[in-house]
């Protein structure tokens, strides 16, 4: 299966992408707690480590921090199953999450592209929680999520299992790009011929809204993928996204609506549609050479 190389794979980051917030803002409103002085809080421990010559990672900061929480009883109980039930309530960008299925329907409606089993994948890949991801509507729709996540002891999150940081998120895009995503025997550090990888890079595209996201658009520039810049109704948010587009970092951006018809809808659709036709090519390029190498009767 790998070698037939039909997969589109659409990769997403996931606050101030697919929502215009940060996802950990409804759990701090079911407790009560201030969400800017939580992240005050947070940033000031990294400040403060510095300070000391110690690098602490941000994504860690927040985490450490909702557990510190959990601990002196601010967020009493939380737990994974509280997350994921919490997940549904993180506002989503116009369009979502019914422009996950059509963006599909593209390559699954079209006969040309039927007849080589084209399909077109979802992946989240966000330094935010996976168990909110999966609770949220998006979640039944996506393919695969590669976020961060907690470990529970005696029914509440204890300990950090995962942080996903901005930079170990293009770990997971050679993930699926080598299929590591589908077989768990296959280690994304492994040598890989590209004939058998399941995704080629050329066949990714990677949406994101700012500086954070630049590891992963630099890859898909570096590998011959597509990256995608979205931007909300906050000055700062377009200057981002533009600023990507003006360092060549993506080959569009757009607003953040994902709704039919709309620009950003407009740009994923042709892509895909130019990735799938250039996967056609191949297929039929490959059969033609297949049929003259054939013996003559």
């Amino acid at each position: 299966m790998a070698e037939l190389q039909n997969i589109i794979a659409i990769c997403y980051d996931f606050d101030l992408t697919l929502s215009p917030h940060y996802m950990q803002e409804p759990i701090f409103k079911k407790f009560g707690i201030d969400t800017h002085a939580f992240f005050k809080e947070t940033d000031d421990i990294v400040d403060e480590a510095r300070t000391k010559g110690v690098c602490y990672d941000k994504d860690c900061s927040y985490m450490n921090f909702m557990l510190r929480y959990v601990r002196d009883g601010r967020l009493s109980g939380l737990n994974n199953a509280m997350l994921r039930e919490i997940g549904q309530e993180i506002e989503l960008y116009p369009g979502l999450p019914d422009y996950f299925t059509r963006i599909k329907d593209i390559v699954r409606s079209e006969e040309k592209y039927k007849r080589y089993g084209i399909n077109v994948e979802h992946y989240v890949i966000s330094t935010g929680l996976k168990e909110m991801v999966l609770g949220n509507a998006v979640g039944q729709y996506i393919d695969g999520v590669f976020a961060s996540e907690f470990y529970e002891i005696d029914g509440v999150i204890a300990e950090i299992a995962r942080t996903v940081g901005h930079a170990k998120k293009t770990e997971f895009l050679h993930l699926i790009n080598k299929g590591g995503n589908v077989d768990t025997r296959i280690d994304v550090n492994s040598l890989f011929p590209k004939e058998f990888r399941r995704v080629p890079f050329e066949q990714m595209i990677y949406i994101g809204d700012g500086p954070t996201d630049v590891p992963c658009l630099a890859m898909m520039k570096h590998r011959n993928g597509k990256g995608i810049a979205v931007y909300g109704p906050k000055e700062k948010s377009f200057k981002q996204a533009f600023q990507l587009q003006q360092d060549e970092r993506v080959l569009a951006f757009a607003p953040a609506d994902y709704s039919s018809g709309s620009h950003l809808s407009n740009i994923l659709e042709s892509v895909v549609r130019e990735m799938a036709d250039k996967i056609v090519l191949r297929r039929e390029t490959e059969l033609v050479g297949r049929i003259r190498q054939a013996p003559q009767l």
